[in-house]
């Protein structure tokens, strides 16, 4: 039996029911599908097209749109676990185990002589890291997570050395031309444009498949 339209189209909220809720009692009326909502915001059951929108709601550290499906999801489950542990020391050595597992975070506090409080260095021994897996980029990558990793007062520099006690023979002629030091830096464009585009928790703009910057909706 199909129902009298002028009955439907009536509203059944009282004379002092607010705007919002009459555009809600419209939007009802619209008959939407509504469905697939709930499986909007689960990183499982989310549609892959709409992933990059779900890693900026979650206000995802790292988003690299050439990760497969599968990458994408995993990175996308543990945003808020790792939000989570943020700002610990766990958290950045983790980061660094990511990267290679012989990566070290050596605090201020344990730095001879004594570095300043709040501060650490990641240092990456030359002689078992090997300098074709540390390249500029990959630095730069490391920096950059560890900067989203790390407590928001801490300062760190990145290291390149060589061990004086493993290597003294060679240490006199290798220490200048094998160590390096790295201030963290940071540069920001501040044009409003920006603004129209979903980026990462560290300012960096999201890209689809194609190359192309995804704007907010």
């Amino acid at each position: 039996m199909a129902l009298d339209p002028e009955i439907t189209e009536k509203s059944l909220l009282p004379p002092n029911s607010s705007e919002s809720e009459h555009a809600l009692e419209d939007t009802l009326r619209m008959d939407v599908d509504i469905s697939a909502v709930g499986n909007l915001w689960n990183p499982a059951t989310c549609p892959a097209d709409v992933l990059p929108f779900l890693a900026w709601g979650l206000a995802i550290a790292r988003w690299d749109s050439s990760w497969t499906e599968a990458e994408k999801r995993s990175a996308i489950a543990e945003a808020i676990p790792f939000h989570k542990r943020k700002g610990t020391r766990a958290a950045v050595m983790e980061v660094l185990e990511r990267f290679h597992p012989l990566l070290e975070l050596v605090e201020g506090w344990q730095t001879d002589p004594r570095g300043t409080p709040h501060s650490f260095e990641v240092r990456a021994p030359a002689a078992l890291i090997p300098a074709d897996f540390l390249t500029a980029e990959t630095a730069t990558s490391i920096i950059r997570d560890v900067a989203a990793a790390k407590p928001v007062r801490s300062h760190f520099n990145f290291v390149q050395y060589v061990d004086a006690h493993a290597t003294s023979y060679l240490a006199a002629a290798l220490l200048a031309a094998s160590y390096s030091r790295s201030d963290l830096t940071a540069a920001h464009n501040n044009d409003p444009e920006w603004d129209n585009y979903l980026q990462t928790e560290n300012g960096e703009p999201m890209q689809a498949e194609s190359g192309q910057f995804l704007e907010v909706l």
